[in-house]
Parts: C-alpha cells; structure tokens; sequence
C-alpha cells in the first residue's frame, strides 16, 4: 500500500492511494495519511483509481479523515473507484458520509459548490 499526496491549488491537495486497504496496510498509511492530507486542513479529493480492495478498516480510515477534515473547515471528495471498491462502497453507503465522484473533475466541481 502507498499513498502519494499532489498540491494541486493553495488549499487543495490530490491523494492518490495505490494498492490494497486492509487491516494489514491501513496501520502503515494511517499516520503518513494524516500528516500529510489532514494535518494541513485543505480541501481533498482522493484518487481510488488504483485502489484494487478496501476493507472494513479501510473505509473507518476514510471516515475518520473526512471527519478531521470536516472540523477543521475543509472537505474531502472520493475519485475514480475502481468496480469492485465502487461497489464496497456504495454498500456501505459511504456517500452519506463522504461524497464520491466518478472522476477527478467531478470532484473539483463537487467542492467549488
């Protein structure tokens, strides 16, 4: 698993996450993810388009970085889920918590609103 963080505006960055997210690897990104995404407080969208798994561990990983994001005035949009990570997520209505766009230009235009 890796994570690769792009400034992409003065107060938004990209988060591309690369691998599996499982309870085996959210360990290994969970502190690089929040130093470098969150502890910022910009807004970000975060690119799944290389994501092959997420599991339960995972997806708690994203909430609870939208919901730092969130008390700290920022926003966190989902990208580009690959079918089978699409599909996890919108079996667990992750969309009620953290908005989720089919590409990146979706979801720049889902924060400028």
């Amino acid at each position: 698993m890796d994570i690769e963080v792009t400034p992409l505006a003065p107060n938004l960055n990209r988060l591309r996450l690369i691998g599996r997210l499982d309870a085996a690897t959210v360990d290994q990104i969970e502190v690089r993810l929040n130093a470098a995404a969150v502890a910022p407080g910009q807004d970000l969208i975060v690119d799944l388009s290389e994501l092959a798994f997420i599991a339960s561990m995972g997806i708690r990983l994203l909430i609870t970085a939208a919901r730092s994001l969130k008390a700290k005035g920022a926003r966190m949009v989902l990208f580009g889920a690959q079918p089978l990570v699409q599909e996890v997520l919108e079996h667990v209505a992750l969309d009620q918590v953290v908005p989720i766009a089919a590409d990146e230009p979706q979801a720049r235009a889902l924060l400028a609103d």
